[in-house]
C-alpha cells in the first residue's frame, strides 16, 4: 500500500513538473519575441551617409551637426545601441 501511494505521488508530481516546464518554454518564447522587436527599433531614420563611417565589422560611426556643437555616436551594428557617444561643442 505505502509503495502504491509513494508511486502515484511521484507520478503526480512528474506531471506538475511537466506543465511546469512546458509554460515554462511558452514564457520564454513570447519573452524572446517581444525583445526581438525592440532591437529592431533605429538609432535615426533620417541618416545622411555622408555622416556614416564604418568602424569595423561590429561598428559604425554616426556624425550629427548642430549649430554649435557635434555629437559622435559608436553603434553596435547587432543590437543597433549607441555605445558610446562624444560631444564637442563650440565656446
Amino acid at each position: 500500500m505505502l509503495k502504491k501511494k509513494l508511486l502515484i505521488s511521484l507520478v503526480i508530481i512528474q506531471g506538475f513538473l511537466l506543465v511546469l516546464g512546458i509554460i515554462a518554454i511558452i514564457f520564454g518564447i513570447f519573452y524572446k519575441m517581444s525583445n526581438s522587436n525592440n532591437s529592431l527599433k533605429t538609432v535615426n531614420e533620417n541618416v545622411n551617409l555622408n555622416n556614416l563611417y564604418l568602424i569595423d565589422k561590429n561598428h559604425y560611426q554616426l556624425k550629427f551637426i548642430d549649430e554649435d556643437k557635434v555629437t559622435f555616436q559608436i553603434i553596435d551594428i547587432e543590437s543597433n545601441q549607441v555605445l558610446k557617444e562624444i560631444t564637442i561643442e563650440k565656446n
